[in-house]
């Protein structure tokens, strides 16, 4: 084979081999659509999301469900921490440790006799047993009486730092054994000492309970004299214009005094009558209550008997015998006068007698 018949050959094998152009491309026939449409491959149907489903709250022991039946108070729980600062011109009275067989009973007797409301956070082991026997009774009169009873634990131990172990055994067995001696629900829990931190608070919080506060603190419990103990009892109450005063109705000088410190306050209270100013009154701890710091309603029960104090103060006024001068008063009086006596003129001397 000649070099004329490779050249050509070698050609041929180029041509043959070559790519395609565009124009043979579009001169392609497109594929045919398929005769129904309906049999094509069908497109993926889009993915159906989840079913949402909320967690089911978890489910109460039956211990713990009657113990939040126990604590199930409209009138007094679940509301805001008391700080004893909510309101001005009210006063309430709150008693801490009892009953005590020795000192409760002149503390109850001296509220009735002024006719003040006042509530007591029992140390409730003073209930349990034999030797509880007179502390029940007592319970019984607080109550009778219209008082408040709330809880401040079984033993009265710090609760700051307290394990749930430990505040079970102190909070919970406290509202256990109060709401049966009391057989009502129980509201109010007031930590021994004041002392309790967040973990023991949510604890409140999650069975109803409101924490009282307060904002008097009369430290009674270390008082050694009387007479000062009841002059600053009232003192403070004037000073803060009222609040949550803080005493002990387990101590000896706290029984003693409380008649005075609250006929101090009648006399106070008259005195501010006389002179066209409102009194400071003597109320329920209702009164301090809040829901988000909104006052909460107060019941009428509780409403009419601060009414009944307040309409009967112009009567007890009436009767009280006239206030003894206080001695430094006296004093301060008679210098006062001697101050504004007028000098007596110098005597004029005779005339010498003439010789």
């Amino acid at each position: 084979m000649n070099a004329r018949w490779l050249g050509w050959l070698a050609v041929a094998w180029i041509v043959a081999n070559a790519p395609r152009s565009a124009h043979a491309e579009a001169r392609k026939p497109a594929p045919a659509e398929p005769a129904n449409p309906a049999k094509a491959a069908k497109p993926t149907k889009p993915t159906k999301p989840d079913k949402l489903t909320e967690a089911k709250p978890a489910k109460l022991s039956k211990a713990d469900a009657e113990l939040l039946a126990l604590t199930n108070d409209p009138l007094l729980g679940k509301a805001d921490r008391i700080h004893g600062e909510e309101t001005k011109g009210l006063v309430t009275f709150t008693f801490d440790d009892g009953p005590n067989p020795e000192t409760t009973p002149a503390v109850i007797d001296a509220l009735v006799k002024y006719d003040v409301p006042a509530t007591f956070f029992v140390v409730t082991r003073r209930l349990v047993g034999k030797q509880g026997e007179a502390s029940r009774a007592l319970l019984k009169r607080e109550l009778a009486s219209g008082f408040v009873v709330a809880s401040h634990s079984v033993s009265h131990p710090s609760l700051r730092g307290a394990s749930p172990k430990k505040l079970a055994s102190e909070i919970d067995q406290s509202i256990r054994t109060l709401a049966s001696e009391a057989e009502r629900t129980i509201g109010l829990f007031r930590a021994p000492f004041g002392a309790i931190d967040a973990q023991g608070r949510a604890w409140l919080k999650k069975r109803g309970l409101t924490e009282a506060f307060w904002s008097i603190d009369t430290l009674d419990w270390q008082a050694k004299r009387p007479d000062r103990l009841r002059k600053k009892v009232l003192s403070m109450i004037l000073a803060q214009d009222g609040g949550v005063v803080l005493m002990h109705d387990v101590k000896p000088i706290t029984a003693e005094v409380i008649a005075g410190i609250l006929d101090d306050l009648e006399a106070e209270n008259c005195k501010r009558l006389g002179a066209n100013r409102p009194p400071i009154l003597p109320v329920s701890i209702h009164y301090f209550l809040r829901d988000n710091r909104k006052p909460r309603a107060i019941p009428e029960t509780i409403r009419k008997r601060t009414e009944g104090y307040r309409l009967a103060l112009p009567v007890r006024c009436a009767t009280r015998p006239a206030p003894e001068p206080d001695p430094s008063e006296v004093w301060t009086s008679l210098l006062y006068m001697l101050w504004l006596a007028p000098t007596p003129a110098p005597a004029t001397p005779a005339p010498a007698p003439r010789p």
